[in-house]
């Protein structure tokens, strides 16, 4: 049997625990008038369980002390300070049920005290919990399921080992994100089948022109035109099927293309969208040429988004004419492709910010471009970096493979 005093013991240090764990989760969410509270609890109660602790002999152990009466007094005084914080807190110890520390647990488990058996999912997931890291759960509360951050903390007191869980209802914020999510996936979407669709159409647009001429000359070029409409266009159907049957990147398809045959098409598609604009496009093709294993369509989207990123940015300079480089070579064991501008450039403060997702110093950008193009370069294993220069002389993004 368990002495009233170690019982006490018990039970003031699990409420010690429990309030210096509430506190932590009550400063995490902003809460800094909870979380001083609870720690004025924790530290209360870590006094009384000194107190608690003690195995000193009483002349009657019928009759309670006065110092386990005060302590009793105490640890009640606590208890109803942590039945009125909304989060859940339960203790455990290995082998033993689970425990209900306050009203809100008990609430939530519709018990008085004991709930299941550790072995259950909740036990499991509490002793596997890290202490320095939370994690997440899928409890069924008043008939539906919800999801809850797990926060736990161990102690080893008198009582012997156990460990403290704080169950904090993150189901509001977990559907926020879910539609968040879902809203950004379609801007990526919209973003991407944009940037190849205005090429494409003007590209049929002088395919058609060219056709209704008939000169041989025309037509064989209007051929090609055509040729690089379906190519994009198959590479555009492939994009947008992965991302709507798997809502993430593509995994990469590597073929062994030619380096110069992707920089003529994403050279062409850039000449026929932007040629209008008064933008020049400076090719520099390597020589001889490079075989590369390269997913094409992602090394064309990432291709067409950079070169898009920079025919703004040369638009919004001064210099005239607005003009962008297309560059591609051969290195030791691989290659780079560079595309550079003569717009306002990159300040060294956000070289690396742009490439967040959603990130834009565009009064009219969404901040996906850059993103999907580090992204689609890192998934083929290499790597899109920009460089930053003093302020009005252009940018500098080189993607290695």
């Amino acid at each position: 049997m368990i002495s009233r005093r170690l019982a006490a013991a018990i039970g003031v240090q699990a409420v010690a625990v429990a309030g210096g764990v509430l506190a932590y989760v009550a400063w995490r969410s902003g809460l800094h008038a909870n979380a001083l509270l609870a720690a004025v609890v924790s530290v209360a109660a870590a006094t009384a369980s000194l107190g608690a602790g003690r195995d000193l002999p009483r002349p009657d152990p019928s009759e309670p002390s006065a110092a386990h009466l005060e302590d009793e007094r105490r640890r009640r005084t606590l208890q109803a300070f942590l039945d009125q914080a909304p989060t859940p807190l339960l203790a455990v110890q290995a082998d033993r049920p689970l425990f209900a520390v306050n009203r809100a647990a008990r609430r939530m488990f519709r018990t008085d005290d004991v709930l299941a058996d550790p072995a259950g999912e909740l036990g499991r997931a509490i002793l596997a919990a890290s202490p320095d890291q939370g994690r997440a759960v899928r409890l069924e509360a008043g008939g539906t399921l919800r999801t809850y951050a797990l926060s736990v903390a161990d102690v080893v007191g008198s009582a012997g080992a156990q460990r403290l869980a704080a169950l904090t209802d993150i189901e509001a914020e977990i559907q926020a994100a879910e539609a968040a999510a879902l809203k950004e996936l379609l801007q990526i979407l919209g973003h991407e089948i944009m940037n190849s669709l205005t090429p494409l159409a003007s590209l049929a647009q002088s395919a058609a022109e060219l056709l209704a001429d008939g000169a041989p000359e025309q037509v064989a070029t209007a051929r090609e035109s055509v040729e690089v409409i379906a190519r994009r266009a198959d590479g555009l159907h492939r994009f947008v099927e992965a991302y709507r049957q798997l809502a993430r990147l593509p995994e990469p398809s590597f073929q062994v293309v030619s380096l110069g045959g992707l920089l003529d098409e994403a050279a062409q598609l850039f000449e026929t969208r932007w040629r209008a604009e008064g933008l020049v496009l400076r090719l520099s093709r390597p020589s001889p040429d490079v075989m590369m294993r390269l997913d094409p369509d992602l090394t064309a989207q990432a291709l067409i988004n950079l070169l898009t990123n920079a025919a703004e940015a040369a638009l919004s300079g001064r210099d005239t004419p607005p003009t962008v480089w297309l560059s591609g070579q051969a290195t030791g064991d691989g290659a780079v492709l560079s595309v550079e501008d003569n717009g306002p450039g990159v300040e060294a403060s956000v070289a690396e910010e742009i490439f967040r997702p959603f990130f834009t110093t565009k009064s009219q950008g969404n901040g996906v471009g850059l993103s999907f193009a580090r992204q689609a370069v890192a998934s083929q294993g290499g790597r899109l970096t920009a460089t930053a220069r003093l302020t009005g002389q252009g940018a500098r993004f080189v993607m290695s493979f």
